[in-house]
């Protein structure tokens, strides 16, 4: 139940409030299809608590925020662009867009699966804690956050705006960047060396780049 809350506060926040303006415009097929990508970006991982925000502030200072902040920022400024700003669409763009959503939410939930108990909304080291270096992990350190970068970007070209581009590319990746060096250093405190040498094999969010 706590999923569907934080799904359909994301939807109502990022695409329905921006089109007040335009009512007409809030069932439009694009809308809808990034409703539905919306919904399954928080319906397929654990819910977040404020309770758990604050309870881990000390590792994951408040990262989980600044990642909410750009992930649901980026999606505002794209509906804006879009609905008010009579852009030129592309079909390719679209189609691209398109694309990248349903590879990066499904890369993103493969991502979840695999890690199981040990996904979590904030930065935490359980007692059992184990180092999942298998499937999406063989191929980034950090394949959840590849998927939701790759789904919030596609949705920005989905909507054919540059402008929320890169707000979302460089928004992002600021937040990620912040959140792997505090994750990471949890990691290794961990793990050790086991985990530097997974370091060094594998790069942490984009393959064979970063």
């Amino acid at each position: 139940m706590k999923r569907i809350s934080l799904a359909l506060i994301s939807i109502f926040i990022s695409q329905i409030l921006p089109l007040l303006g335009k009512p007409e415009l809030i069932l439009a097929n694009k809308n809808v299809v990034i409703m539905i990508a919306n919904a399954a970006i928080w319906l397929t991982q654990p819910p977040i608590s404020g309770a758990e925000t604050k309870q881990n502030k000390s590792r994951d200072k408040f990262s989980v925020l600044l990642i909410l902040f750009f992930s649901i920022g980026s999606i505002i400024v794209a509906v804006i662009n879009w609905a008010y700003f009579h852009i030129i669409e592309s079909s390719f763009f679209t189609l691209t867009g398109l694309l990248l959503i349903v590879l990066g939410i499904a890369f993103r939930v493969w991502a979840i699966q695999m890690l199981g108990k040990f996904f979590t909304a904030t930065i935490q080291i359980k007692d059992d804690h184990k180092l999942i270096v298998a499937g999406p992990y063989s191929i980034v350190r950090h394949p959840s956050y590849l998927g939701a970068w790759a789904t919030i970007a596609g949705t920005t070209i989905f909507f054919n705006s540059y402008i929320a581009f890169a707000f979302a590319f460089i928004g992002m990746g600021v937040s990620y960047y912040i959140r792997i060096k505090l994750e990471e250093k949890a990691l290794v405190e961990v793990f050790g060396q086991q985990y530097l040498d997974y370091q060094k094999k594998v790069k942490r969010v984009i393959p064979f780049i970063w």
